[in-house]
């Protein structure tokens, strides 16, 4: 029953984002306002394109340091791996499926703690979007309607928030303290991920935050240029604001992958256009940059996966 609703929820989402998106268009096309002639702006472009290996190099050295006390990975084996799990979580809700693909990478006897070490990555990557959420909520960004009350109440929503990334960083680095305090032996598939999120060193937590803050940095400079590439130039400042915000909802909003180009679009709408109007430019920016770091590495994950025996 629960994963009936799951689903339902997600086919939910992705066909009001879907639906949204068709009304921010529309809504222009009423108006009378007309859409913007631009010459597509290629250097921009291009160097969106080329930061799309520096984000799977970043994900991948991560995942490598994550198993470097069950396995030791090459570059090249641990980027195979990681855009194997990518592949995978392209036919899975919210991406959950993205572990099985890393493990296959993993001797057998290595897989369980392999599983763990990739829900330790994936926490650390939203707690990274996080903080930069929360940082830009406190620069008082333009806020879409639906966030109007917490710019009413912004010193009491900033300290909520404030104590909030206290918390996911506390519970990020004190995961080897929980699995010694606590015990599951009711649920042993569960002791057995708690133990294995302990086994990471002070050391290899540090080192993946910090490569998740550098490659959710890098998915906000992505998404800048592919805007500039479509002529619409927002300072560095509003930049990160709007985009930084955006991709927070983002992380948290339940869809399936193939439907996660239509959610970034509606929230890139929501934040973003505000801003600068244009939506039909906004969206083809979002939709554009999801193709680059999303579907073309999952493709080349598909056939490293049908080449792994």
């Amino acid at each position: 029953m629960k994963k009936r609703l799951s689903a339902v929820l997600r086919i939910v989402v992705a066909a009001l984002s879907l639906a949204f998106i068709g009304w921010k268009v529309y809504e222009q096309l009423c108006s009378g306002e007309p859409f913007a002639t631009f010459t597509p702006k290629i250097a921009p472009l291009i160097v969106a394109v080329l930061l799309m290996p520096l984000n799977w190099l970043l994900e991948a050295r991560k995942w490598q340091i994550l198993t470097a006390h069950l396995q030791q990975l090459t570059v090249a084996e641990s980027l195979k791996s990681v855009l194997s799990g990518l592949a995978v979580s392209m036919l899975t809700p919210n991406r959950v499926g993205d572990f099985a693909g890393r493990i296959a990478w993993l001797k057998p006897e290595n897989r369980t703690s392999g599983a763990m070490s990739d829900f330790v990555g994936g926490y650390a990557q939203m707690t990274a979007i996080a903080l930069l959420g929360i940082a830009a909520f406190c620069m008082h960004p333009v806020l879409p309607d639906f966030l109007e009350w917490s710019g009413r109440h912004y010193s009491m929503t900033a300290a909520v928030l404030i104590v909030l990334a206290v918390a996911l960083c506390g519970i990020y680095f004190c995961v080897g303290m929980i699995a010694r305090r606590f015990r599951f032996n009711c649920w042993p598939w569960l002791e057995r991920f708690v133990q294995a999120a302990g086994q990471h060193t002070k050391s290899q937590l540090a080192k993946a935050m910090f490569l998740s803050i550098c490659r959710s940095a890098v998915f906000i400079l992505q998404l800048q240029l592919m805007l500039q590439s479509v002529e619409i130039n927002l300072s560095a400042i509003d930049a990160f604001r709007s985009i930084a915000l955006m991709y927070c909802f983002v992380s948290v909003i339940p869809s399936f992958a193939l439907a996660e180009w239509g959610v970034r679009g509606s929230m890139a709408l929501l934040f973003i256009a505000p801003l600068c109007g244009q939506p039909a430019q906004i969206v083809a920016a979002t939709v554009a940059l999801w193709l680059i770091n999303v579907a073309v590495p999952a493709a080349v994950g598909a056939v490293s996966m049908l080449r792994r025996k």
